[in-house]
C-alpha cells in the first residue's frame, strides 16, 4: 500500500469514527431525553395519585363530619319532636340551634337546609309550613305536599328532614341504606 491509498483509508476511517462518535452522540441525547420523559410522566403519575388520595382522604374527612353533624340534625329534631322531658328536649333545642346556626351551614345539601328551615320555626314560634320551593328553586304545589306528607307538624318536619337527610347521603355521597323501594318517607325537597 502506498502512502496516497494509505492517507485515504486513515481519513475513511476518521470519517467513519466521527460518524460514529456523532452518531452514538445523538443515540445518547435521544435516550436521555426519552429517558427523562418517561420519568417526569413517572413523577406526574406520582403526583396526581397523591393528589388524588389527599383529595380522598380530605373528602372522607368531610363525609365523617357532615354524616356525624346530619345524624345530630335528625336526633335533635326527633328529640324535640317527641321527648316530653324537659332537660332532653333543652338539649335538644340547643343542640339543633348550634347546627341551625353554625356547622351544619358548612356541610349541608339544599333539601336538608330546606328541612332545617322548614323545622327551625315550627318549634320556635309554632310557626308550621314547609319550605315553597324545592332544592333547585321550583315551586312546589302546597295541596300535593299536604296529600302526600300531612299537615306540617314538628313530627312529620321531623321524619321529612330525616328523610332529607338520606336523599342527600344517597344521592350526593352514593350511601346506599338497605334495599329501599318506595320509601314512605321521603325528601318533599327532592
Amino acid at each position: 500500500m502506498d502512502d496516497n491509498t494509505h492517507n485515504k483509508w486513515d481519513i475513511v476511517f476518521k470519517w467513519i469514527g466521527l460518524l460514529t462518535a456523532i452518531a452514538a452522540g445523538v443515540w445518547t441525547y435521544y435516550k436521555f431525553r426519552d429517558d427523562r420523559a418517561v420519568d417526569l410522566a413517572h413523577q406526574q403519575e406520582t403526583v396526581n395519585r397523591d393528589e388524588k388520595a389527599r383529595k380522598n382522604e380530605l373528602n372522607s374527612f368531610i363525609f365523617q363530619r357532615q354524616s356525624g353533624l346530619y345524624f345530630d340534625a335528625a336526633r335533635s329534631a326527633a328529640t324535640i319532636a317527641t321527648s316530653k322531658d324537659a332537660k332532653r328536649l333543652k338539649e335538644a333545642r340547643d343542640r339543633f340551634e348550634e347546627l341551625y346556626w353554625g356547622e351544619l351551614v358548612v356541610v349541608e345539601d339544599r333539601r336538608v337546609e330546606l328541612a332545617m328551615i322548614s323545622f327551625f320555626p315550627c318549634y320556635k314560634t309554632s310557626g308550621c309550613q314547609r319550605s315553597s320551593v324545592n332544592q333547585l328553586n321550583l315551586p312546589l304545589d302546597a295541596a300535593k305536599l299536604l296529600k302526600k306528607y300531612g299537615p306540617p307538624t314538628l313530627e312529620n318536619l321531623s321524619l321529612e328532614l330525616a328523610a332529607c337527610i338520606r336523599s342527600a347521603l344517597q344521592e350526593d355521597r352514593g350511601v346506599m341504606f338497605g334495599n329501599q323501594k318506595d320509601a314512605l318517607t321521603t325528601c318533599p325537597y327532592d
